[in-house]
């Protein structure tokens, strides 16, 4: 099992982070690495078990499930439905905390783990995911300074 965590601070709010990162089909805005994202039913709206369909910049198609969503404790977790990835098991969580004794400051915690089809590639993919959580996380920076 690989598990990756990131943890970083972001200039703005708890809840002005959580606006962003709680619309869950609307990661293109934000992830660079994602130049389309929806919800596949948008009619069904926000809420456990909805899907979220993502298109990156080399054609690849990724289809990601909500399974918690926490508005109280900001926070949200997702797994893969379908992925070009060769792993299982991919199960990612976000949350967005407060600093205590700052307005303008948060930070974000990024939790995820897989295990790899191929013995032997754990640590690439723990790099891949790592920067890929970490570009997200700059993108995510850029929305909320404005």
């Amino acid at each position: 099992m690989v598990l990756v965590e990131y943890s970083a601070g972001l200039p703005c709010s708890a809840d002005q982070a959580w606006k962003v990162l709680r619309a869950f089909g609307g990661i293109a805005d934000w992830h660079p690495a994602i130049v389309k994202s929806r919800l596949e039913d948008e009619a069904g709206g926000l809420r456990v078990g909805a899907i979220r369909r993502l298109a990156l910049a080399d054609g690849a198609v990724l289809r990601e499930r909500l399974i918690e969503f926490d508005d109280g404790l900001r926070g949200l977790a997702y797994v893969f439905e379908e992925s070009p990835l060769p792993v299982d098991g991919y199960r990612a969580q976000v949350r967005v905390d407060e600093v205590a004794g700052l307005v303008k400051q948060c930070v974000v915690r990024w939790s995820v783990r897989f295990e790899v089809r191929e013995a032997g590639t754990e640590a690439e993919f723990e790099e891949l995911v790592r920067r890929l959580i970490a570009e997200g996380h700059e993108g995510l920076q850029g929305v909320v300074r404005g």
